[in-house]
């Protein structure tokens, strides 16, 4: 029976990989992969997001840092490139949660939720 449902699921994986929602997001991923203002602006805030981090679960609260961020958000949320691709991933991240979502109501059992909770 196990093979069965692995069957189905690799049935399943393969019809997502023929979605248009998919290609264009592999799509939009390879074009944000290429774009080296992107990844560097990417990079950039992922450094001060962990420094941020850091500092807040020490009782600290570094508001310049902070204002670099925004300033980073900002510079990345006018990229076409990010633009794009945040587009595209958001598009088939809502076609995988309605498949989820079937999913769970034929095996009645809420499966985000238990995500959340673990």
């Amino acid at each position: 029976m196990l093979d069965i449902v692995k069957e189905k699921a690799l049935a399943l994986a393969e019809a997502i990989v023929e979605l248009e929602e998919y290609r264009e997001f592999i799509e939009m991923e390879k074009k944000l992969k290429e774009d080296e203002v992107a990844q560097k602006l990417l990079a950039e805030f992922h450094r001060k997001q962990q420094d941020f981090v850091s500092k807040q679960m020490s009782g600290e609260f570094d508001q310049d840092l902070l204002n670099e961020l925004s300033e980073i958000q900002s510079k990345l949320s006018v990229r076409e490139s990010v633009v794009n691709f945040l587009d595209a991933y958001n598009r088939l991240l809502s076609i995988l949660s309605e498949v989820f979502e079937v999913i769970s109501e034929r095996i009645n059992i809420d499966i985000a939720e238990i995500y959340r909770r673990y």
